[in-house]
């Protein structure tokens, strides 16, 4: 009888059989027709990511305090009243998070608290015009190149991919509930709460992921 090899473990049950399930499943993925887009969605992302991080450096602005702007504005864009409750759902943060993210950038003269138009007892938020030029200045730039391309194609092609990334960010957000609700979180974010430009919507595009109170 051969001698055991002392240098090979074999991985537990339970976790070789994750192992082996994640990749079944990923190589299921990368066989359906729209893999190639779900590697350039992922490219994209990063791409702006990068983008953001760099003009975030330039103007000295942290990452939170740059989605927290942008989500009051696109909330008012699109006539809707955003809450520090709502707006710490949307982030990630905790109530004490929220709450110092507020008051620094309302101390920053970024943001302006209000009352709420359906319950005077609730606080609203709103951008003044120092906010709105930070985001403007952060996300012209992008805005316009990103116009340039999108003035290449017809109006029924940018019906079709306006469907299709209204589907993305719907699925997205469901993605992001369903790990909410199993790692316990509170608070769930809705499809329209991210359903704003990719580009001047930096709430929405950095939806990367882990927004921890380090970075608020």
């Amino acid at each position: 009888m051969s001698p055991m090899r002392a240098d090979r473990q074999d991985p537990p049950r339970g976790q070789q059989s994750a192992v082996e399930r994640h990749d079944r499943r990923q190589r299921s993925i990368a066989q359906r027709p729209g893999y190639p887009i779900l590697l350039l969605l992922q490219r994209m992302t990063s791409e702006i990511e990068y983008y953001g991080a760099r003009m975030r450096r330039r103007a000295g602005v942290r990452r939170t305090d740059m989605h927290a702007v942008s989500a009051v504005v696109d909330a008012e864009r699109e006539e809707q009243e955003m809450t520090p409750g709502r707006l710490g759902t949307m982030l990630g943060l905790s109530s004490s998070s929220v709450t110092a993210l507020v008051d620094r950038l309302c101390e920053a003269g970024h943001l302006d608290r209000g009352t709420a138009r359906a319950d005077a007892r609730r606080v609203a938020l709103h951008a003044n015009d120092t906010g709105r030029q930070v985001a403007m200045e952060l996300f012209d730039p992008l805005d316009h190149a990103l116009m340039e391309v999108f003035d290449q194609y017809s109006p029924s092609e940018l019906e079709l991919f306006s469907r299709m990334i209204r589907d993305l960010i719907s699925a997205t957000a469901q993605a992001g509930n369903a790990e909410r609700a199993a790692t316990g979180v509170t608070g769930t974010r809705s499809p329209e709460s991210s359903s704003n430009g990719a580009a001047s919507n930096g709430a929405g595009v950095d939806r990367d992921r882990a927004r921890g109170a380090a970075d608020s």
